[in-house]
């Protein structure tokens, strides 16, 4: 949105005050969605406003409370001009897909800004069953017992993702007799390490903490996905990932999942300057954006440009060809 800044003449002789808009005093007032104002896109997005507003004068970022799942269609629409979201979720605004009711085509990547992956634990003894797969869950003759995070969130999503594409659902799973809890990724480690359930799943990045407490508990194994879920997740949005080997007692070996990425979104009428601008001008900032969130200590082109199957917006793809980050 573009205000222009007025200009006040006096008229001579009759003492008349004429307010005229001034085009060369204009400043583009744009905002970036981000989820809450606290949170990691909250502190990415106010970092990366405050370096773009000191370093030129053209537009002006301000920050706004969203989220993740709602930014894609507010921006789409017009409701913000940048978003910060997930790339399951610009995948699927984009086709259409659930949870959005009708595709948001016009939105673009701007970048990636971090990655986390899903860390989906087995108890050993369940594990060495036959419970290996989400297939073997899925399909298990016996009744089990699942923890899941919170109703609501994008674990949650992601596991009736999987569940729907295998042709079940958490409620046959749970008719067959399973037993299903909705709670915390705290509660769900002390669960798992004390015998109380047999698997559960969580995004994150590594290492994470909760994790290691569960294996120092109880030995567990790390569920492994095939090339179908692979191929799913994937198709929305997801991206690969690795769990490094030795972080959590047995498991020596690195592990291969899919997970999801923080990205920046905005829409093909974006002006491709103002975006090549934000990049170039973070880059040259990133010490100072370091200091704002850690996230951005790793932040590099090579790894913004990084956004899977999503369309870059042009302004983007200018600054990452321009420092050898895409071909």
């Amino acid at each position: 949105m573009r205000y222009i800044t007025p200009a006040i003449i006096i008229a001579a002789g009759i003492g008349m005050v004429v307010t005229i808009p001034t085009q060369s005093l204009a400043v583009d007032q744009q905002s970036i969605a981000v989820g809450t104002l606290g949170g990691t896109m909250g502190r990415l997005g106010a970092g990366l406003a405050d370096v773009f507003n000191k370093n030129q004068s053209a537009v002006k970022l301000s920050v706004a409370p969203g989220g993740g799942r709602s930014n894609p269609a507010r921006v789409s629409t017009g409701g913000a001009d940048f978003g910060f979201s997930f790339t399951n979720f610009a995948a699927t605004a984009i086709q259409g897909k659930a949870p959005f009711k009708k595709p948001y085509p016009n939105l673009r990547a701007v970048a990636k800004f971090y990655s986390s992956c899903y860390h989906q634990y087995v108890g050993k003894d369940v594990y060495d069953s036959g419970i290996q797969t989400w297939e073997d869950i899925v399909k298990s003759t016996k009744p089990l017992k699942i923890a899941l995070v919170k109703k609501g969130t994008s674990t949650e999503y992601t596991g009736g993702l999987i569940v729907r594409h295998l042709g079940s659902s958490y409620e046959k799973m749970k008719a067959r007799g399973d037993k299903q809890t909705f709670t915390g990724t705290g509660a769900n480690s002390r669960a798992i390490r004390s015998g109380q359930i047999d698997f559960y799943f969580h995004n994150s990045g590594d290492p994470n903490g909760a994790g290691i407490q569960a294996a120092l508990g109880r030995d567990l194994r790390f569920l492994k996905l095939s090339d179908n879920i692979k191929r799913l997740l994937t198709d929305n949005g997801y991206t690969p990932c690795v769990i490094p080997g030795g972080i959590y007692k047995g498991n020596a070996k690195d592990t291969q999942s899919m997970g999801l990425s923080g990205l920046l979104l905005t829409t093909d009428k974006m002006s491709a300057d103002t975006v090549y601008n934000i990049l170039k001008i973070a880059q040259a900032n990133i010490k100072t954006l370091g200091s704002v969130h850690k996230i951005y200590k790793k932040w590099t082109p090579k790894l913004a440009a990084a956004v899977g199957k999503l369309p870059l917006h042009p302004g983007a793809i200018k600054y990452y060809k321009e420092v050898g980050a895409i071909n």
